[in-house]
């Protein structure tokens, strides 16, 4: 891994997002992402989100890699919760390398110096990788599972739910 970089997204970085999401291994594991996704998409993505200092793309050695945020999830949908979320997704040819777990790492030291007190996430049942780093970063069961409408799957699929807090980021913050 080379010098990792989290920065604001801009107009130049859709064509490589519309790419990247849509490789299916990606795209999969995301709940909120339209199907299939077009540039248009994530024109439009950028144009909402941009702005907003809790969206940052992920670079490695000058590359972008995928996206990471932490947002309320009522941003995307005015029926969910207002608790900030971690979000992200990562292109297929860095997985495996750590890169979501430190930039992850990064964005939750960012959040948790001054922007608030608890963090909460998912994943879609049946993925492997996103436990591991949101386990790997302290994140707890709520145990709960909640429904959530996957496009790429074109129905409601189970999301396994995890929080974090900022007590339990100081008192057990990984290395």
């Amino acid at each position: 891994m080379g010098r990792l970089v989290l920065r604001p997204m801009c107009s130049a970085d859709a064509s490589w997002i519309t790419r990247d999401i849509a490789n299916p291994n990606v795209h999969r594991w995301l709940t909120s992402v339209p199907c299939p996704y077009r540039i248009e998409d994530a024109d439009q993505f950028i144009e909402s989100f941009a702005i907003k200092e809790g969206f940052r793309v992920i670079v490695d050695d000058g590359e972008p890699l995928g996206m990471i945020s932490i947002e309320s999830a009522r941003s995307f949908d005015a029926n969910r919760s207002a608790l900030p979320e971690l979000g992200y997704w990562l292109a297929e040819r860095a997985w495996g390398r750590g890169v979501m777990s430190d930039a992850a790492r990064a964005m939750v030291d960012w959040f948790f110096d001054g922007q608030g007190d608890e963090i909460g996430s998912g994943w879609i049942q049946g993925n492997t990788r996103s436990p591991k780093v949101l386990t790997k970063l302290g994140f707890l069961p709520t145990g709960k599972t909640l429904m959530r409408h996957a496009y790429f799957h074109g129905k409601e699929m189970p999301v396994i739910r995890v929080t974090l807090t900022k007590d339990h980021w100081q008192r057990a913050k990984p290395a």
